[in-house]
């Protein structure tokens, strides 16, 4: 003989196995599965930051000399040097089918600043363009009044971008951010 399960019972258990097959497995099991998964497709970006003052420097700097004319085209300043040159990599996991996401961050130390910076990143990227998305932020340590410089930008892997210019005070000179990504490729 059969047991017959009562009608309102019937219903939620049908309800909650449907909701099962539809939403996938259990979350403990599902959560392996995707470490599991995402181990396998993790990649390497390597975001290199140099952090430009612009100011009225005469002389030029060697190790900027590439990008200075680049500059000039986009900012009113007699000279610019470099105060840092910083190295993010950050480690994407599969978010997606299609696409790959990660975030850090790095304290970085200027040249002749007593105040230390916080480069921010949150990076995705789709695998077959070799586009890299990023949203970087540029705070001080102490960090009371907002970031100095926060942007969103697509760029190819290898492309050279100037994110922008902040300055941290009204006498202090100005802060260029220039990022350059490297895609490691799976």
């Amino acid at each position: 003989m059969i047991n017959k399960i009562p009608k309102t019972r019937g219903k939620s258990l049908r309800c909650a196995l449907v909701m099962t097959l539809a939403l996938g497995t259990l979350p403990g099991i599902a959560s392996a599965q995707e470490r599991e998964d995402a181990a396998e497709t993790v990649q390497n970006v390597q975001l290199v930051f140099h952090l430009v003052e612009a100011d009225g420097f005469t002389d030029d700097d060697p190790e900027i000399s590439d990008v200075v004319a680049e500059l000039r085209k986009l900012f009113n300043f007699q000279g610019y040097r470099l105060l840092s040159t910083s190295v993010l990599n950050v480690g994407l996991a599969r978010t997606s089918n299609f696409t790959v996401g990660g975030a850090g961050s790095q304290r970085i130390v200027a040249d002749d600043s007593e105040t230390p910076l916080v480069l921010s990143a949150d990076v995705s990227a789709r695998r077959s363009t070799g586009n890299v998305r990023a949203k970087v932020t540029l705070t001080e340590v102490r960090g009371l009044q907002g970031p100095l410089l926060q942007a969103s930008v697509t760029i190819r892997d290898g492309q050279r971008v100037v994110l922008g210019s902040a300055r941290r005070s009204a006498g202090e000179p100005v802060l260029i951010l220039i990022v350059t990504p490297r895609m490691d490729p799976t």
